[in-house]
Parts: structure tokens; C-alpha cells; sequence
């Protein structure tokens, strides 16, 4: 598609462009990628910029229309020059609590919100029910009018530095009903442990021990029973998400391996100049072009209201493997230097190749698009 932004698109653009050219940020992502830390720092100032907002719901800052395509736009330019993805999560945790919490649960995701973080954890995947969400164990028990969580969860990103999670349980009576609840870090009875993982270091992953916790009933997030279909409905957005910050980790390695083809000499002439390096380039380029296409489309169905599960699992599919074998590629061009010194696009490799598991793992958006596909055909 030819994406053609308008006025204020354009300035939101603006405004990121500037903040990534106004100081230097690779040697402070160097720094919370090897300490496992979150770029506190920088999603401040993407907070103050207005970016965490963008696709909220109107009356809580987000935009009236292109929410989606312009929160694509605004973060295709944060990560073409070099910025880190690590609070992207904003677009699929805070809205849902907008959308569907109660007054009390809208003023803390609010007051959460200002301090620019991500302060909001989901905790969806069990040990034993990561693609299959209807095998959870976790269960929820009224009694003396409390309600008491028990269970385990697992890989849950932001874990071990949110104030609150969103956890989806079953109930222990009915085996039926999936709810989600609000629960706070800090409740008795609730333990978590911090993951050592491949990539995405500055957003961390953690093991959550629910052993006996005590909330009300205002704490349930949305209806009784609609938790699952909740977790689904925001896996859509999120997949179209997970595709735009792998493509533009791509489009960030791509240009620093095109620069250096012009500059690196070997025999003589630039390796730009050699066909096998062009033959690279060329390829990168198309694939590049595709998951931008994809993300675009993906975007507008999103803030139209049609985005369904097929197109959302060939989005993220085909975007995040894409934009792997792209930033492969610019790392054979960049070779040692791309290897060695800890190159930005050797970390974009590492956060890329998480993002095949997290979110959904390539099998199951295969598995989802296919049945799509057969079921769109079944009766023509």
C-alpha cells in the first residue's frame, strides 16, 4: 500500500525523528540490554511525546481516527533510528483496562500510565498452556465473600517490575468460565521469579507463584467468563504490534548494513559494489517492503474494526520471519563488526528471535492462518 500521512501524522513523526536524533542512544540501550534493565529513561520521554496515548480510547488521550496508523508511523521512525521497542506494550495493556475496567481499576491504569512504564503485566501462559489457552490450571474460588487465586504462571513479560497483572483464571467450581483479574504485585500469597532469556533483555520475563491470593470482587477485569475471549480479541492488535517493532528493528539493521556496503573496501572497490552483497540488499529490500505493506493494512484493520485472527497470524508470521532473515542478512554484510562490540543490529537478531516464541510462536500462526484460509474456502 502507499501510505500517505496526514498533516498531524506527519508532525507525530516529526517529533520522534527529533528525539532520536537529539542525543546518541545506542550506548544507553547497550547498557539496559547487558544489565536486563528497561529503558526507564527513554519511554519517559516517549510518554511525554504523547506516543503510550495514541491508542487509547478517545476519552483517556487516544485519537479519534488512524489511532493504530498513526501509532505505527510514530514507532516505524523511533526504531528505524535505533530505538528500543521495550515499551510497546503500552498499545495492548493499558487500553484493555480502559476499555473494560471499572472506575477504580481506570484511576490506577491512569496514574500507572503518567509514569510513562510499563507497569501492567499479562499472565496468560501456564507451564502447562502456552499456545493452548483453554488448558489452564489457575483457578479462581469464591469463599466468605472474597475470591482466592491459586496456580502458576509462566514467561509473563514485564513480570518482575509491574505494579500490577492481568491474570486470566478459571473457575474452580464451574471448569467453564475464564476471567481475567487485577491483581497487585504485591498481595500476599503472590511470588515472582525472573527469567534468563536469548533476546528482548530490557523487558523482562517472569515465573508467577499464586498461592492462596486474596482479592474482591471488584478486582475481576471485565465481565465473568469473557477472559478468554478478552485474551484472544487483544492477540489480534498485539500480533500486528509484534510485527511492527520486528520490521522496524529490520529496517534499522538493513540501513546500517547498506551504509557500511558503501564504506567497507575489500580488493579494491566497496563490497556494495560486488553482486553477491547487491543480491542481499535487493532482497532485504523486498521483504522489508512487504512487512510494511503488511503492518499498514494490519493497522487500518484495526482501527476500522476488521482485523481478524487470519490476517493477525500472517502478519506477525510472515513479518517477524521476514524481518529475521533480513537482519541476518545485514549481518553477514557487517560481519565482524556486526558480531563483535555488541552492534545494535546483533541485539535487533537476538530480540528478533525471541519474538518467534513470544506472542505466539510460528507453528501456531501457521495452524491459525491455515484453518482461516480453509474455512474461507470451505463452501465456494
Amino acid at each position: 500500500m502507499s501510505v500517505k500521512l496526514t498533516e498531524e501524522q506527519n508532525l507525530i513523526v516529526a517529533s520522534m525523528r527529533e528525539l532520536m536524533t537529539r542525543e546518541n542512544w545506542d550506548d544507553y540501550f547497550k547498557e539496559c540490554d547487558n544489565e536486563h534493565k528497561f529503558p526507564e529513561r527513554f519511554c519517559k520521554e516517549l510518554s511525554e511525546l504523547g506516543l503510550h496515548q495514541i491508542v487509547n480510547p478517545v476519552e483517556y488521550g487516544g485519537l479519534e481516527e488512524n489511532a493504530m496508523v498513526t501509532f505505527v508511523a510514530a514507532w516505524e521512525e523511533v526504531l528505524r533510528l535505533g530505538g528500543n521497542a521495550a515499551c510497546i506494550w503500552f498499545s495492548s495493556t493499558y487500553p484493555v483496562i480502559l476499555r473494560e475496567g471499572n472506575e477504580k481499576q481506570k484511576k490506577i491504569a491512569l496514574e500507572l500510565m503518567e509514569t510513562g512504564l510499563t507497569k501492567v503485566g499479562n499472565a496468560a501462559t501456564e507451564p502447562g498452556a502456552g499456545s493452548d489457552l483453554g488448558a489452564m490450571q489457575t483457578t479462581y474460588t469464591r469463599k466468605d465473600g472474597k475470591v482466592y487465586l491459586n496456580g502458576q504462571k509462566t514467561f509473563c513479560t514485564d513480570a518482575t517490575y509491574s505494579d500490577y497483572l492481568i491474570v486470566t483464571a478459571l473457575d474452580a467450581e464451574t471448569k467453564t468460565k475464564y476471567t481475567n483479574w487485577f491483581v497487585p504485585t504485591n498481595a500476599e500469597g503472590v511470588t515472582i521469579a525472573g527469567l534468563e532469556k536469548l533476546g528482548l533483555k530490557t523487558n523482562s520475563a517472569g515465573e508467577i507463584y499464586l498461592d492462596n491470593v486474596e482479592l474482591e470482587e471488584d478486582d475481576m477485569l471485565g465481565a465473568e467468563g469473557a477472559g478468554f475471549d478478552m485474551q484472544k480479541n487483544d492477540f489480534n492488535t498485539e500480533r500486528v504490534v509484534s510485527g511492527l517493532y520486528c520490521y522496524g528493528y529490520a529496517l534499522c539493521a538493513f540501513e546500517d548494513a547498506a551504509k557500511y556496503a558503501n564504506q567497507r573496501v575489500q580488493f579494491g572497490e566497496a563490497i556494495g559494489r560486488q553482486q553477491l552483497i547487491q543480491l542481499k540488499l535487493a532482497n532485504m529490500k523486498a521483504k522489508l517492503t512487504n512487512m510494511r505493506n503488511m503492518i499498514y493494512d494490519g493497522a487500518e484493520m484495526v482501527d476500522d474494526g476488521t482485523l481478524d485472527k487470519g490476517y493477525a497470524a500472517m502478519c506477525k508470521y510472515y513479518c517477524v520471519v521476514a524481518a529475521q532473515e533480513v537482519t541476518d542478512d545485514a549481518l553477514q554484510i557487517l560481519a565482524g563488526v556486526g558480531i563483535c562490540g555488541d552492534h545494535r543490529a546483533s541485539r535487533a537478531w537476538r530480540d528478533i528471535r525471541a519474538s518467534r516464541i513470544s506472542g505466539g510462536t510460528d507453528e501456531m500462526m501457521i495452524l491459525t492462518l491455515g484453518r482461516s484460509i480453509v474455512k474461507e474456502y470451505r463452501n465456494k
